[in-house]
C-alpha cells in the first residue's frame, strides 16, 4: 500500500512538472514576441535607460546576496559584524530607495499599482470574510460535502463576476484579477468548485465584448482548470507557498500570451506591454496574502481540535503504533519459520 501510495505521489509531481514546464515555455515565448515585436517596429533605448536598468539590477543582486547572508551572520550571535550589516543593508535600502525616488518620479510610477491593489484589497475582503464561514472551514479541515463545496461555488463565482466587473484603466487598457480569483477557487475547492467559478467568470466577461474578450474568457476557464488540476494532483491540498506564486507569476504570463495569440499584433502587443507588470504584481501579491491566511487558518485549526477529535486522533495513532508492532511481530515469526525450516533441512 505505501509502494503505491509512493508511486501516486511521484506520477502526480510529475504531472505538475510538466504544467510548470508548459507554463514557463509560455511565458519564455511571450518575452520572445514582445522583444521581437518591439525591435521590429524601432523602440529606442537609450543609453540614460541602459544605464538606469543596470544600475538597478545590480542593486537588487547585491541587496539579494547581502539579505541572504544574513540568516548565516545571525548565527554568530551577538557578534557585531550582524549588526553592522544589517545597519548597511538599511543604509544602503534608503539611499537606492531615494536616489531611484528622484531619477524614476517614483510617485508617478507607483500609482497604478496602488489604484490596482486598491481593487485586489476590496476583492482579497470579500474572500477573506468568506473563509470564515462554516462552509469554508470545512473545506479547509478536509470535508468536501456537497453542502461546503456548493457555497463555496456560488461565493467564489460572485467574487469572480465582482473582479470582471472592478477593473482600472491603463492608458485605456482594461486590467483586473478575474484570473486570480478562478485560480483560487480552483486551489482551494478543487474541479467541482474551480471549473464552474471559470466557465461562469469567463462566459461574463465574454459579455462584456471588447477585442480581448475571446483570450480573456479562455484564459479565465483555463485558469479554473489548472488550479483544480494542482489541487488534485497536491492530495487536495492548497498548495504551499512557493508554489502557489509560482503557478500564478507563470499563469500571468499565460494569459498575456493568449491575448498575443488571439489578437491582431499591433493590438495585443501595446495592450500586453501596458497591463501586464500591473496584474503580474496584483495577482502574485493577492495570491501571497491568500496563501498566507490559508496557512494561518491550518495553524489555527490544528490548536483548535475539539477533545473528540483529539481522542480520534490519539486513538488512530495507537493503532499506527500497534500496526507497526504487528508487523514486526510477523516478520518475527517468518525469521523462526525460515530458521525452522533450514535447520530441518540441515538435519535431512
Amino acid at each position: 500500500m505505501l509502494k503505491n501510495k509512493l508511486k501516486t505521489t511521484n506520477k502526480n509531481n510529475l504531472k505538475k512538472n510538466i504544467l510548470f514546464l508548459i507554463l514557463i515555455i509560455s511565458n519564455i515565448l511571450l518575452f520572445a514576441g514582445l522583444i521581437n515585436y518591439y525591435s521590429n517596429i524601432g523602440m529606442d533605448f537609450n543609453i540614460k535607460t541602459l544605464e538606469d536598468v543596470s544600475a538597478v539590477l545590480a542593486t537588487i543582486i547585491i541587496l539579494g546576496f547581502i539579505s541572504l547572508r544574513l540568516p548565516n551572520l545571525k548565527d554568530l550571535g551577538d557578534h557585531p559584524l550582524y549588526g553592522m550589516t544589517t545597519l548597511v543593508l538599511i543604509c544602503a535600502i534608503a539611499i537606492l530607495t531615494s536616489y531611484f525616488g528622484e531619477k524614476l518620479s517614483i510617485p508617478t510610477l507607483l500609482d497604478p499599482y496602488l489604484e490596482m491593489f486598491k481593487y485586489l484589497s476590496a476583492v482579497l475582503i470579500f474572500i477573506l470574510i468568506a473563509i470564515n464561514l462554516k462552509s469554508f472551514q470545512g473545506i479547509l479541515k478536509g470535508k468536501f460535502t456537497r453542502k461546503n463545496q456548493l457555497a463555496c461555488l456560488v461565493i467564489f463565482a460572485l467574487i469572480g463576476l465582482f473582479a470582471s466587473y472592478v477593473h482600472m484603466n491603463v492608458n485605456d487598457t482594461p486590467a483586473n484579477i478575474r484570473c486570480l480569483v478562478v485560480m483560487i477557487s480552483g486551489l482551494f475547492g478543487g474541479p467541482i468548485v474551480g471549473i464552474p467559478v471559470g466557465i461562469i467568470s469567463g462566459a461574463y466577461r465574454f459579455t462584456l465584448g471588447g477585442i480581448t474578450a475571446l483570450p480573456c474568457s479562455i484564459s479565465t476557464v483555463i485558469s479554473g482548470i489548472i488550479g483544480s488540476l494542482i489541487f488534485l494532483w497536491n492530495g487536495k491540498r492548497f498548495p504551499n507557498l512557493k508554489e502557489s506564486i509560482a503557478l500564478m507569476f507563470l499563469f500571468t504570463g499565460f494569459e498575456m500570451l493568449m491575448i498575443v495569440l488571439l489578437t491582431p499584433p499591433d493590438i495585443s502587443f501595446p495592450f500586453v506591454k501596458d497591463i501586464y507588470p500591473i496584474m503580474l504584481f496584483a495577482s502574485v501579491v493577492g495570491m501571497l496574502l491568500f496563501s498566507i491566511v490559508i496557512w494561518e487558518q491550518n495553524q489555527k485549526s490544528d490548536f483548535e481540535l475539539s477533545d473528540e477529535e483529539l481522542k480520534i486522533k490519539a486513538i488512530e495513532e495507537k493503532l499506527k503504533e500497534n500496526d507497526e508492532k504487528i508487523k514486526d511481530l510477523e516478520n518475527e515469526v517468518k525469521d523462526l519459520k525460515n530458521e525452522k525450516t533450514n535447520s530441518n533441512s540441515h538435519k535431512n
